[in-house]
């Protein structure tokens, strides 16, 4: 009776009824014999049966025409959890039999990593016929490609190559041992396993050719066309990287047409149309110098996440062929969790990719987030799409900073701590390092730190994330460049307190990154902004710099010899060589030639920027301080002025450069005011060409920048000084705008000499006014003193403080033995400024140096 107390099997489900069923009709004979080798045999051959039967009914599947293969797939995991179930009763001599039979199973539904655990379980359980040593061997082999391909998708080539390194040694010997174990079980033939072998002994030519014969006698075998498409595309990657790209493109369609063959055989196989959109996806980072390709157009309405329907043409180049293998292979099952994982690191790559501006538009952003929510959804612990959300966001938040838009960074960081900490690796410490420095860039461009952060704690916390990643992989030379850049940084923070360790351990890591013989354009930029900052710290200690200068131009041509073309190092060249004509004028000598070299090397860097980049801007600023000298020498500046504006403007488009383009013109404005005022006209006209030509949003955006609190004090004094002539008590309050800006600017630097030295000047000229008002200038000019003073303690001997302790002792005393004094050092120590002294007062007759 069905439901019989004496049914032993009432409530069982009914596979696991099969399976005893199965379990006494193989295991009688067995037991009948009563010898531990005939079990195990019995075992081996039951199990090794059961495995063919999955993997022709996974292949008859695989070969029919493109369809919803959950179905078929689900029948055969019933299979496999019935043979799981045999396993298990049967007893440790069926573990190893059943576990390799698992391991073939579940390779056969491409799956991965379940057939990696039942491949290794029967291996450790000591099961390791030949047969379990070919099923290992395809495992690892499989592994070694994925990792192998993703790794041609790194767009940093030393980065690259650690991630192959480390691939080679975890999976080449142990693949080639199991190939050895397997010899005589290969299928279809020996010459798919020797294949197998040329790939993992780096042969890739015989690997290729021994795979095309494969794949002639063995259509159905679509494995061989497959393997070869990855074997092309290693191939390729070789001879794009020395050169030959005739030939690697070659290899290239090659291994197209062996993906196209294998997808049109097995239109119902998923790992088919993957491997097409691995490929594409490593074709995109090897060629950078071509177009990505674009994605086909979809309707907005998908029927399920991963599965779009076009209503316009298809995509083009690589990535348009990614896309569609990837609709191809969601079709076959909407619920697998690999297409949109692999169509979220399609979108990011687009987005992070060197030519993105032609081929990467807003909308892939918004469509990755919609994927990513969609999957989090269904599967919050989706380790890859929470990692691809995360870079997406990212992408995006570089992306409204480049073009000026809001920014939502909180909800970055809340998917940063969402990361348990299992699984916070060395990616997840790359894409924290990539985010503070984003962080970063948008505090240098707003002038200061965002609301609840203290100042400098993005690029700190950046230092010690950066020390992580070097702590867990040192072998990058990009990383140890990034880490200097940002010690470079902050050592040039005037609130940093030591400086000094901050470039020794730049210095440090400028060695350690050329010690791992890279020649990248960073490692030279970096040993050049190191030496670039120590002149800047000497510098600010009135101390020579010379040769510091001199190490930071040699390091820039030496990386200019290895890349004649790389604009960035023209442009730090040109960077170079204009503070070389700053240090040059300063010591009294003439900064032309200097500056003429410097406008050529940025010019050449614009050139080779197609007339964007850093280049134009610093073109500007060269024309800014010629600009300068010549109004300091007294000659009109206007010409220069033109020019530089001209620069401005064409600069002030370029993204992050804006702000400092507009600084640049605020500046230059003010040269031809105080121009102007020199010669007793009205400076307000300047000032009038600046508004016009600078929006005002643009000029509130730098309102907290201790630079645009400089410029705004010295066109607020400027107007003060004119204004006094007619109207005494509007210039007072032009005098406490100047004051009050000043004295903001300190609050956010208060050791810098620049700053202080405004605030000099300003009480100067204020009491010098009132004097010549006939009123009391006394706390003006003891105030003016003590500022002086406080500066040439800390510099000794600057000119510039020299001259203005000079100006306000002549407040008091025209006749002041001090002022002469400090008068007479100050031009010895730079005769440019004698010009400039002799126009302010004429009366002073001082010795020509």
């Amino acid at each position: 009776m069905e439901n019989s107390p004496n049914d032993s099997t009432a409530g069982w489900p009914r596979s696991a009824v099969l399976a005893l069923q199965v379990l006494w009709l193989v295991a009688a004979p067995a037991c009948a014999t009563g010898t531990s080798f005939q079990r195990d045999t019995s075992w081996t051959s039951y199990f090794s049966e059961a495995a063919e039967r999955i993997e022709a009914r996974a292949r008859a599947v695989d070969l029919t025409r493109s369809h919803d293969v959950r179905m078929e797939h689900a029948e055969l995991r019933d299979w496999m959890q019935t043979l799981s179930m045999e396993m298990m009763l049967a007893g440790p001599e069926a573990w190893g039999p059943g576990q390799d039979a698992l391991a073939r199973g579940a390779l056969a539904l491409g799956d991965l990593n379940s057939a990696s655990v039942h491949v290794e379980a029967a291996w450790s359980a000591g099961f390791q016929e030949p047969s379990v040593a070919w099923t290992r061997a395809l495992v690892l082999s499989q592994r070694y490609r994925e990792q192998r391909v993703e790794a041609l998708t790194v767009l940093d080539p030393d980065q690259r190559r650690v991630r192959e390194q480390d691939v080679e040694r975890e999976y080449r010997e142990p693949v080639l041992d199991m190939l050895r174990q397997a010899r005589g079980k290969e299928a279809p033939s020996a010459d798919y396993g020797a294949a197998l072998v040329a790939l993992h002994e780096d042969r890739l030519d015989a690997a290729a050719a021994l795979l095309e014969a494969v794949a002639a006698s063995h259509p159905w075998f679509v494995e061989a066309p497959l393997l070869r498409a990855d074997v092309l595309l290693l191939r390729s990657a070789q001879l794009w990287e020395a050169g030959h790209q005739d030939a690697a493109r070659a290899q290239l369609e090659n291994g197209r047409k062996s993906l196209a063959a294998a997808r049109s055989t097995a239109e119902s196989r998923m790992q088919a149309h993957l491997a097409q959109v691995r490929f594409e996806s490593a074709v995109i980072a090897i060629l950078r110098t071509d177009l990505p390709g674009t994605m086909p157009s979809y309707d907005r309405e998908e029927p399920v996440p991963g599965v779009m329907s076009f209503h316009g043409p298809e995509g083009s180049g690589p990535a348009g062929r990614a896309f569609s293998a990837l609709d191809a292979a969601s079709r076959l099952n909407p619920a697998a969790p690999v297409p949109p994982c692999l169509r979220l690191r399609l979108l990011n790559a687009l987005a992070e990719h060197p030519r993105r501006q032609e081929a990467f538009n807003g909308h892939l952003a918004q469509h990755a987030s919609e994927i990513a929510n969609v999957m989090l959804a269904r599967d919050p612990t989706n380790r890859c799409v929470r990692f691809e959300q995360l870079r997406t966001q990212v992408s995006r938040e570089e992306k409204a900073r480049q073009e000026r838009f809001s920014s939502s960074m909180p909800s970055v960081q809340d998917l940063l701590k969402a990361v348990p900490p299992a699984e916070r690796g060395l990616e997840f410490d790359l894409l924290h390092a990539r985010l503070l420095e984003h962080e970063v860039a948008l505090e240098n461009e707003w002038g200061g730190p965002r609301v609840g952060y203290r100042h400098g704690a993005h690029r700190d916390q950046a230092i010690n994330v950066w020390k992580g990643i070097l702590a867990r992989e040192y072998r990058v030379p990009a990383y140890w460049v990034r880490f200097g850049e940002f010690l470079v940084d902050r050592s040039l923070d005037p609130l940093t307190v030591n400086g000094a360790g901050d470039l020794d351990l730049a210095e440090e890591a400028w060695d350690k990154a050329g010690a791992l013989h890279t020649n990248a354009p960073g490692l030279w930029l970096l040993g050049a902004h190191v030496q670039m900052a120590k002149a800047l710290r000497y510098q600010a200690r009135g101390e020579v710099t010379d040769l510091t200068w001199k190490t930071a131009e040699v390091r820039l041509r030496e990386g200019l010899t290895a890349h004649p073309r790389e604009s960035s190092l023209h442009h730090g060249l040109g960077q170079v060589l204009l503070e070389q004509a700053k240090e040059r004028w300063a010591s009294g000598g003439d900064p032309t030639g200097l500056l003429d070299a410097a406008e050529a090397a940025q010019a050449e860097a614009t050139t080779l920027d197609s007339g964007h980049g850093p280049g134009k801007r610093a073109q500007a600023d060269i024309h800014a301080l010629r600009a300068e000298y010549a109004w300091r020498r007294g000659e009109d500046p206007s010409s220069h002025v033109d020019r530089a504006e001209a620069f401005y403007l064409q600069a002030m488009p370029e993204g992050p450069s804006n702000a400092e383009a507009v600084l640049g013109l605020m500046r230059v404005h003010q040269i031809q005011a105080r121009s102007l005022l020199e010669q007793g006209r009205d400076p307000r006209p300047a000032f009038d060409r600046g508004v016009k030509s600078i929006d005002l949003m643009a000029r509130l955006a730098l309102i907290r920048r201790v630079q645009y609190l400089r410029v705004a004090s010295g066109d607020s004094l400027l107007l003060a000084r004119w204004t006094d002539r007619t109207d005494p008590r509007q210039a007072e309050l032009h005098f406490d705008a100047a004051e009050a800006t000043l004295t903001k600017a300190l609050e956010n630097v208060p050791r810098s000499h620049e700053v202080r030295l405004d605030l000099g000047e300003v009480n100067r000229y204020r009491a010098a006014a009132r004097v010549a008002a006939g009123q009391d200038a006394e706390p003006l000019v003891a105030k003016g003193l003590a500022l002086a003073d406080a500066l040439l303690k800390e510099r000794p001997n600057w000119p510039e403080a020299l001259l203005l302790r000079a100006a306000i002792l002549r407040t008091k005393d025209p006749a002041s033995p001090q002022a002469r004094e400090d008068r007479d050092a100050a031009l010895k120590a730079n005769a440019n400024l004698a010009p400039g002294w002799r126009r302010q007062f004429p009366e002073d007759k001082p010795r020509v140096p």
